[in-house]
């Protein structure tokens, strides 16, 4: 890491996030690599989402987790999507009009405080909150949980899916590169509940959550070749790090990964990342 990291104010932080995933949302899942769109199918299946349901889904993106929810609770039940980032919401709405869901929508709102005008949701409304690889990136992850604690109904299930051990083959292609940038989206601060399942466990219980589970699923992604991974990386929030490395230092960062790269290429040139995903059910007591 190059530099001393100033640590932003929550509102600054929110804001450079939701211009982060605007800058990723034209490419975002449409470089050829998909993995999001089958945890969200994942996530839905481990929150137990049933026909008539009422659900909200913070942090929405594309719609990964917002389209299996909105099949799932039929045309009965409903699912509202939320997320600062006015392009992904833009790119779920597309995804909920290709996919014909009249009791689906997309919101631009703030998924860490789930409140949005007209109409703010009440205590007690939603049957499920769900949050797809996103809440890792909330600056207050305690207050975003007691606030979807009060948005749901007895009997209602809170879910969330994370990443857990990364691929440690990986491991020296961050760290060639990590002398040469500094801002990272995925970097957590040492408070963070994401660290491990015991300190989420923790939270969720301390929060008023009861039957606290999680289970652990292996994502394999794999990418035809360097080339390919490359695109992937600016098509995410994976670009803000790549977006930090000075100009005159970039093509001697390039240089140092495309060098770490080549050890880890299959012999048809192909790369293959296998990184845990935890998904976390938690309950509200009847």
């Amino acid at each position: 890491m190059s530099g001393t990291l100033r640590h932003p104010a929550p509102d600054e932080h929110k804001e450079a996030l939701a211009r982060l995933f605007d800058r990723s949302a034209p490419t975002y899942e449409k470089v050829g690599v998909s993995h999001f769109d089958a945890l969200g199918r994942q996530l839905v299946a481990e929150a137990r989402v049933r026909e008539g349901e009422r659900v909200l889904d913070v942090g929405c993106g594309t719609g990964a987790v917002l389209v299996p929810a909105a099949r799932a609770v039929g045309p009965s039940g409903s699912v509202t999507g939320i997320d600062l980032s006015a392009g992904m919401v833009e790119r779920s709405r597309a995804a909920i009009a290709e996919e014909g869901l009249g009791n689906a929508r997309a919101l631009v709102a703030d998924a860490e405080t789930a409140h949005w005008q007209p109409g703010p949701p009440v205590d007690g409304t939603f049957d499920a909150v769900l949050a797809g690889i996103s809440m890792f990136f909330f600056p207050h992850p305690r207050a975003a949980t007691a606030r979807y604690r009060r948005l749901l109904a007895d009997g209602g299930r809170f879910a969330i899916s994370w990443w857990g051990r990364q691929d440690e083959r990986w491991n020296p292609v961050f760290a060639a590169s990590a002398p040469y940038g500094g801002a990272s989206s995925h970097r957590l601060p040492p408070d963070s509940p994401f660290r491990s399942v015991e300190d989420l466990h923790a939270m969720l219980s301390e929060e008023g959550f009861s039957s606290v589970d999680t289970v652990e699923r292996t994502c394999v992604t794999r990418f035809r070749g360097p080339h390919q991974w490359w695109q992937w990386v600016w098509s995410t929030a994976g670009r803000q790090f790549w977006e930090s490395v000075p100009e005159e230092a970039m093509a001697d960062a390039v240089k140092a990964v495309e060098a770490e790269l080549a050890g880890l290429r299959a012999p048809d040139g192909s790369l293959t990342s296998r990184n845990t995903v935890r998904f976390t059910v938690a309950e509200v007591a009847r």
